[in-house]
Formats: structure tokens, sequence, C-alpha cells
């Protein structure tokens, strides 16, 4: 039976105030495609206002935009339009010497043989030539050849418009044999030039070490790095979320003769925070002054932020106060992270009093405030109120999104205020709605249409009979909208797949429970949708159970793959994404596993897994295949919904063959009278196996990630972890912090079909896919997963 879901929840606004951070600007109007300018050579940065806003634009050396410092001389106010402003703002930055020099000549052989010029070389005419070498392989060579003139020496110039070059073409190892050269010659870089080159090695090449080498490489060429320097390395170390690594660059400060400043901090309180390690993080605040630092606005919203999002937000007004004590004036960023909070936590009446006192305080909402707030008031439905927001969000000239439109027109509607929805409908339209989707540009037939569609839908939700039948929205495909089956989405982790693609937008169908249906009932289901993808999680999967039942699962797992391919065939679908398995790996002779390790499964759930996924290769290898498909083989899955929405619940029966997180779970809560641990004599540090686990919040948005990166034609593999390995016992004893309960743990004889230890790789993924696991404390998703076990003691309905 396939139930059909369309996106029930607004995207969630974005939450940063990181000034450190580099900040881009896109600006709208004036350009019909992005033009790429070298950043670093630009002492100008550029912004515009919206068309007509009527503010006036300042220019300065320090920015341009209505809200540009008042720092040094300011050349003039103008109201211009944007693409007139860009114009003129591009032509009062100064323009890069090596492009003032480029020439019309092409030919590489021309200019370098302006080097065997017999008279007086001067400075510039020795960067036009390098400015004009269009192959960079020679770079190299005819800096030799320059460096060979007894009336030339490079200067700090030369060397930065070489390795730029350099750079831009990937050659690396020649941008280390300039550097060897300019060391053994004792030649002297300032620190903007090591600032540009560790930007390099960190944004270019992605070669971390070399970037913190170069840190401490400064010493030897005479130069000492600035805060400024030794700040973009803890940044981009926080970044790449290389934790431990920034302790030791932190603790490097006084050897590099830094002096850390206010937004050094800033950057450790965001990575410790990021880590999981709050109290480490709070413990930066009695650490400031010490160094001669004050903690800011900033350091504050960095720390409410985490709280908020783990559901704390009585801690982070505490901070607030603290704050306010010490005569830090909060900013708009700092209300909006208190306001999602609260609407979080369910708490829209104080929610909605924060934001009307925030202009008392001196402080004014912007969209984000606005849009936060309008969301908690929509998922309480609290439509009326809702309503009344949207009102006054029309008269401030900010637009909510077209999905909070959408959610609060049903919401009205499932209430019988036909004439209320009306009136939104109408101001929705007025205001050019404002897609989710970027990629949607709105226009006047737009705006007709989805009106008429949204009427349609308020009128079948107040009168349509049980009898009434049409063609359904989901037998079509939609531009812009991507239509998903997933299969399983009853299980643990299809619901939370489900409730991501949800939130992202997609068009969601689910059907569960294969292994009762046939291959008539599927097509019935792919004929009645138009389907673009399909994510296949339906199948038993218990490694105990399997050792008990092996032809079931062979049965189930192999046919269940089978039936999803005929059908995804026979109904021109083209995009598979497939839940498998680190147990297809078996037991490794070396650790970590990477997607090349050999499978050699030893339980029947591994290795009917395997099995689908040979069928999976096998079909793609056809000629009547271009399926695009990503097979995702994870590791051992724990937490639950951050938000509480979702959680685990197995049948009764499979208890005992479940998760050991659920069997933790059961014994605080005395369903069971105690753990019992299968195995304690494995070859490992303290005699239990040692497992990778994995957060479901992770593990969905790999599977979102996969969809998104798929390709016709091709196939994916990869291991979905976190690549850290933990003992079971490891694993109890955090079980037992976030429960609080003291649970027996009994040793028995090993399981059939385990193995000792399994960990992964997931280089590949987070290479290809830009993946990597961010809910890494096993005591926090633990912590998450309990939550919900107390609120539903006998799974769903319970609450």
């Amino acid at each position: 039976m396939a139930r059909e879901a369309m996106s029930s929840s607004a995207a969630a606004c974005a939450l940063q105030h990181l000034p450190w951070a580099p900040i881009y600007t896109a600006i709208k109007g004036g350009c019909s495609r992005p033009t790429i300018l070298p950043g670093f050579l630009l002492s100008s940065c550029l912004a515009t206002s919206p068309p007509g806003d009527g503010r006036r634009l300042r220019f300065s050396p320090f920015g341009f935009g209505p809200s540009a410092p008042a720092v040094g001389r300011v050349f003039g106010t103008v109201d211009l339009p944007p693409a007139e402003i860009m114009s003129r703002a591009l032509a009062r930055c100064p323009v890069p010497p090596f492009l003032r020099l480029r020439s019309t000549v092409c030919d590489d052989g021309y200019w370098m043989g302006r080097l065997d010029h017999q008279d007086w070389l001067a400075p510039n005419e020795v960067l036009k030539v390098f400015a004009n070498i269009r192959d960079p392989s020679l770079i190299t060579s005819v800096f030799n050849k320059a460096c060979n003139r007894r009336d030339y020496k490079p200067s700090e110039a030369l060397y930065s418009l070489m390795i730029d070059k350099l750079a831009c073409a990937r050659r690396f190892s020649d941008v280390e044999e300039l550097l060897a050269r300019a060391r053994t010659e004792k030649f002297r870089f300032s620190d903007e030039f090591f600032y540009r080159l560790i930007k390099m090695y960190g944004n270019v090449a992605e070669h971390l070490q070399k970037a913190i080498d170069t840190l401490f490489a400064m010493p030897g060429y005479n130069c000492w790095p600035s805060t400024k320097t030794f700040n973009y390395v803890l940044h981009m170390l926080v970044c790449k979320r290389q934790y431990e690594v920034v302790h030791e660059i932190y603790s490097s400060a006084f050897k590099l003769g830094v002096t850390l400043d206010t937004c050094s901090f800033n950057i450790l309180v965001k990575g410790l925070c990021q880590f999981g390690k709050f109290d480490e993080a709070i413990s930066l605040l009695h650490e400031m002054p010490k160094q001669g630092c004050q903690p800011n606005v900033t350091t504050y919203s960095t720390l409410m932020h985490f709280l908020c999002q783990r559901y704390q937000v009585d801690k982070a007004f505490e901070l607030f106060e603290r704050m306010q004590k010490q005569d830090i004036a909060a900013d708009t960023v700092v209300y909006n992270i208190l306001i999602s909070g609260l609407c979080k936590e369910e708490r829209v009446t104080e929610a909605f009093s924060l934001f009307k006192s925030m202009t008392s305080k001196g402080c004014y909402p912007n969209s984000g405030t606005y849009q936060v707030l309008l969301d908690g008031l929509i998922s309480s439905a609290k439509f009326m109120e809702a309503k009344n927001l949207v009102s006054i969000m029309s008269t401030e000239g900010v637009r909510p999104s077209f999905q909070s439109y959408k959610l609060l027109i049903d919401g009205l509607c499932s209430d019988d205020c036909l004439d209320d929805a009306h009136h939104v409908l109408k101001q929705m339209v007025g205001q050019g709605m404002d897609f989710a989707d970027s990629r949607r540009k709105p226009n006047f037939t737009g705006k007709i249409a989805v009106a008429a569609a949204l009427t349609v839908m308020c009128i079948i939700v107040l009168k349509q009979s049980p009898g009434f039948r049409g063609t359904s929205v989901f037998s079509r495909h939609e531009i812009g909208v991507t239509h998903v089956l997933v299969t399983g989405g009853a299980g643990f982790i299809g619901s939370h797949a489900t409730l991501r693609l949800l939130k992202d937008n997609y068009r969601v169908t689910i059907v569960d429970n294969l292994s009762r249906g046939n291959m008539g009932a599927v097509n019935k289901i792919f004929s009645e949708n138009a389907f673009d993808a399909v994510m296949h999680f339906a199948a038993v999967a218990y490694v105990g159970e399997s050792t008990m039942e092996p032809l079931r699962y062979y049965h189930n797992i192999t046919s269940n793959t089978l039936t999803v391919l005929e059908a995804m065939a026979a109904h021109n679908v083209n995009t598979l994404i497939y839940s498998s398995t680190c147990a297809t790996y078996g037991e490794p002779d070396t650790m970590p596993i990477v997607e090349t390790t050999t499978q050699n499964p030893i339980n029947p759930y591994g290795k009917a897994k395997k099995m689908a996924e040979d069928i999976i290769l096998d079909f793609t290898k056809s000629k009547k295949s271009n399926m695009a498909v990503m097979i995702l083989r994870y590791f051992n899955v724990i937490g639950s919904d951050p938000e509480g929405r979702l959680g685990e619940a197995p049948r009764p029966e499979l208890r005992e063959h479940g998760r050991i997180s659920g069997a933790c779970f059961d014994a605080a809560l005395g369903i069971i009278s105690g753990l019992k641990i299968r195995g304690s004599d494995y070859p490992t540090t303290d005699g239990t196996c040692i497992r990778d686990y994995i957060d479901v919040t992770d593990l969905v948005d790999a599977h979102v990630k996969a969809l998104d990166k798929a390709q016709p034609g091709k196939v994916g593999i990869y291991n979905v972890g976190t690549g850290q390995g933990r003992s079971v016992k490891e694993f109890v004893e955090a079980c037992k912090k976030a429960t609080g309960a003291s649970i027996k743990v009994e040793y028995l004889a090993r399981r059939p079909g385990d193995y000792a230890e399994v960990y992964s790789d997931p280089s590949k993924i987070h290479r290809e896919l830009n993946w990597t696991a961010q809910y890494t404390d096993l005591g926090q998703s633990l912590a998450q997963a309990w939550k919900w076990q107390k609120a539903h003691p006998k799974g769903y309905g319970s609450a």
C-alpha cells in the first residue's frame, strides 16, 4: 500500500554569525553570469542593495554598500542602478599589475626571448613576461633564465605572480621548488605573502598539512605570522573539522610570537561547539581575560546557537543574561537564535514575546527573524497568529517563503477559514511569490497557475467527498519537483529519510513491507505515479535473526531488489539509491575498510545483501540500462531525529536480535532485566567487538547527497561511517551515562556470524559527495535516542 506525502515543513533558517569567515557577495542585476576576480588583489569588497530600495551606497577602501564602515577616506555617495554601480566600482578598484601588463601576443617563445634583451631589464618588464606566459610548465625554466641575468633580482611581486599561476594549474611541486630556492637564497617575504600562500594550500590544493607547515616555516624566512594569518589557519582547521589539530596550533601561539585576540577565541569556541565539547567552550570565557581579550556578541551567539540546537534554550537564556550584565549589546542574530530555539521547543508564545521586545532593546528584526517565527507559528498550528504576522511582514517589506505560504493556506483551509486563506493567497500573488527553489523564475503566468492550484487545493480540502476520483498530481512529472519512491519508508532508517526528503521539498511516496506484495501490486504503484528516483530500504535487517532464518533473508532481500529493478526498468525510472551494509565485507584482514576491500560476508544477511548488489551491478552493465546507481554500505546505525519526531521501535519479537542501543534502552526502561553481551573474548583491547556507529541523521544526509550527485549510466559505491571504531563496552558505558540508569551486564558466548572489528574509511564519500559525519559524539546520539525512547516506552502512539 502506498502512502503519498507532500512536503510538510519549511526549510530552517540558517543562523550563523561568523565575522572571521570569508564573505562572498552576490551582485544581483547587471551580470548575466558570474565573474571571477582575483580577490586577494582587490582592496575593496563589492555589494549592492536591491533595486529601488532608496538607500545610498558608500564607497571606501574598506567596503562598498549601505553599511560600509566609516573608516578611511570616503570617496562619495551616489544613487545608481546596480549594473552602473558595479562598473563604476570596478573602475575605482586598483587593477592588478600583471593584468595591466597582459598582451594580445600569445607566443610563449616571444616572451621568453624578451629575457635575452641585452639592455637593462626593468622589474615591470620581467613581470610582464611572466604575466604573459601561457604554459605553466615553463614558469620554472623562465624564472631560472631571469635569475641568471646580472641586472635582475626576483621580487616578492614576481614570486606571488608565479605561485598564483602555478596554483591555478595545480602544479604544487613547482611551488615547493620555488619556495625551497627562496629559502636557500634567504629571501625575505612579507606576512601577506604567506597569508595568501596558506590560503592557496588550504583552499586550492586542499592540503591542510602543507598550510600548517607553512605557518611554522615562516620564522625561517625571517617573517613572523600576524594574528590575521594565525587566525586564518585556526579557522581553516575548524571548517575542515580537524579539531585535535586546532588545539596544537592554538598552543603554539606563544612560540610563533602571535598575540591572540577575540577572533582567535571565537574560532576556538566554534570548533569546540562543533566537536560537542561545550564545557570546554564555556571555559574559554574565563580564559579570554587572562589573555587580554574580552568576549563579544559573536562569542556568546556561537555558544547560544549550540545550546538551542540541542534543545537547551533555558541555558542559552542564562548566557544571554550574562552577556547583558557585561554590557554586550545583543544583535539581531542573537535574537534569531533564541527565537528559533524557543520555536523548536514549541514555546512559540515566549518566542513571540521576545520578538516584540527586540525594538525596545534597540535591535530590529530582519527577514530571518520573521521567517523563523512564522515557521514556529505554523508548526504549532497557530494559523491566525501566523496570518497576522504575514501582514506585518508585508508592511515591513519582508516576503515569506513559498513553502510557508503554502503551509499557512493549507492550515487555514483545514480550520475552515476560507476567507482568511483567500486573503493570504491574494497577498502571496501580490508579493510575487518567492519560490523556495531558486531555480524557478517567478512570472505572471506562474503566479496565476499556482494561485489557481492553491485555490483548488482549498476547495478539495473543504468539499471533497470520499468517492472523488481524478488525475493525481503524483501521476505526472512536474518541472522542478523530484518525486522519490521510498521502499521501507515506515522503517527506522526509511522514515528518517522520508522526513529529510520532505524537509528538502522532495515529493515522497512510501511503500512498506514488499514481502507481502507482488509484482502486480508494485507495477500498479509505478503506473499510478511518475517517479524520478527510488530509495530502496525495504529488507529484513538483523544479523542474529538471519542465522536462524537464512532462507527468509535470501528470499526477502534478493526478491525485493529484483521486483524494484524490474518495475523501474518497465517504467523508465533511472535513479536508484540502494541501502546496503558493511556486513558484505565480512571480517577483513586490515582496517579501516575501504570500498575496494574484498567482500567476503560470513552471515546470511551480509551474503544476501551482496547478492542484491551483484544483481544491481549486472543490470547496470546491460545495454538496456542507463540507470544512475548509488550503493551505500553503512555501518551500525544509532540515534534518532534531532527534533524528536521519530525514533526506533522494533517489533517485540525482534528486540533480542535488534541493535545494541535498543537493548540498552530496554534495560534502562526495565523492559528486560539486563543487557546480554555476546562475546567478551575477541582479540580487541577490552575483549568486546569494535564497531563504527553512525548517527541516523548523518546517514540520511548521505542518501540525499547521493541522490543529488547520481549521474545516468554511472555507479557509485560508498562506505557511510565515521571512521572511528568503538568497543561494545565503551558503547554500554556511554549508554549508561546517557540514560542515567544502572544497567546490569551479562557476558555470553559469541553470536554466530559476528566478527571482532569493523570500522570504515569514509574518505571516498567525503571526496566525491562532500559528505562528512557531523554527529560523531556517541553520548550525544544516544542521549537524543533515549529522549525519544522515554517519551515512547511502547513505541509509536504511546507518548
